[in-house]
């Protein structure tokens, strides 16, 4: 009797393991629809919320600033200028490290813009499973730059 119960308390734990899973599993093994996938839910993000925060980091010394009001509309105008051009695979000329990282919170997701320099930027969902989204800012107004609003609220 109790070799029967064991093995019915075994059934059921292995029942209840393969009946919960993952939600995002299915996207294992596939590819991004396109090269601008997760800049396209910020865009969205951006236009659903007035407000979210964003936090700028210097990767070398650590140094960190919040962005204000003030110098918000500079991603909103950086995100609205993209064209799908601008948008690239990964550069074979690609820092190792990005200099400042960008911390997008809207209310229901995150994401980090990596900022390499005055041409590359990448960015990416804090919990992501597709490669980051690529982009060359070689043609973007410097006004609405990355790098420039970086080094401006962080000079190096």
């Amino acid at each position: 009797m109790k070799k029967k119960n064991y093995i019915l308390v075994w059934i059921i734990i292995g029942a209840l393991f393969s009946l919960t899973s993952c939600n995002n599993m299915n996207t294992i093994g596939k590819t991004k629809k396109n090269n601008y996938y997760y800049t396209n839910i910020i865009a969205k993000n951006i236009k659903m919320e007035s407000e979210y925060k964003c936090a700028i980091v210097d990767t070398n010394f650590y140094k960190g600033k919040e962005l204000t009001n003030k110098d918000s509309p500079i991603i909103d105008n950086f995100i609205k200028c993209l064209n799908t051009k601008y948008f690239i695979s990964k550069p074979k000329d690609l820092p190792d490290k990005p200099l400042y990282k960008m911390f997008l919170t809207f209310k229901e997701d995150k994401f980090v813009i990596n900022v390499y320099n005055k041409k590359y930027v990448s960015i990416h969902p804090w919990d992501g499973y597709y490669e980051m989204d690529f982009i060359d800012m070689t043609n973007i107004p410097s006004s609405y730059n990355l790098f420039n609003l970086c080094n401006y609220l962080i000079p190096r």
